[in-house]
């Protein structure tokens, strides 16, 4: 049996009477073999007054009365266009449901999701003064150990990224050389947390 088509109100509202009236036809013809279809995988019988509801359902309605003997193919037409994309899913649901298997739970998963996630590095300005301490520690494999006994135990990230290239010069002893590192080292940071 073909079913051609459910037509949808907004793709038929500039048809003729008589093609719309024949889409309603369509319509109610489908809704009455999903029906049929939905009392035999429950109930594995049909009511009579299900197989009534429509000519298709009459037709067809030995298959009902026979029950397991009868066989079932669903065969389900869809577009590759990305502007069909919800007829071809409305398509394969109804041919999942025709088939006795709608009850799968439809599971949605975003581009988003499947992009790797790059980890968020935390912007120095929002470091706290432990943060602070095992960052300066850690530079350079412990060239600036001595920055972080200079400098007071609560200080905060935030103070951190308002040093001044001067004041990093004065934190280092006066070696301008590993002031400008240290100064650096900072504005590297804060821009590696900015990408």
């Amino acid at each position: 049996v073909d079913c051609a088509g459910t037509e949808r109100r907004k793709d038929s509202m500039f048809h003729s009477k008589e093609r719309q009236q024949e889409g309603a036809e369509i319509n109610a013809s489908l809704h009455a073999l999903k029906e049929c279809i939905r009392y035999f995988t429950k109930e594995n019988r049909v009511p009579s007054h299900a197989y009534r509801a429509s000519s298709l359902t009459k037709i067809l309605a030995e298959a009902f009365i026979r029950g397991a003997a009868a066989k079932l193919a669903v065969v389900c037409t869809v577009s590759p266009c990305a502007t069909d994309t919800e007829h071809t899913l409305a398509t394969m649901r109804m041919g999942m449901a025709l088939g006795g298997r709608g009850n799968e739970k439809e599971e949605k998963q975003m581009v988003l999701d499947l992009m790797a996630k790059k980890e968020r590095v935390r912007h120095p300005k929002q470091w706290d003064p432990e943060q602070v301490f095992e960052w300066l520690d850690a530079l350079q494999g412990g060239k600036f150990c001595d920055v972080a006994d200079a400098i007071p135990r609560n200080f905060t990230g935030q103070m951190l990224v308002r040093l001044s290239e001067a004041r990093c010069v004065q934190l280092c002893s006066g070696s301008e050389r590993r002031g400008r590192q240290l100064f650096d080292a900072i504005h590297q940071e804060m821009q590696r947390a900015e990408v």
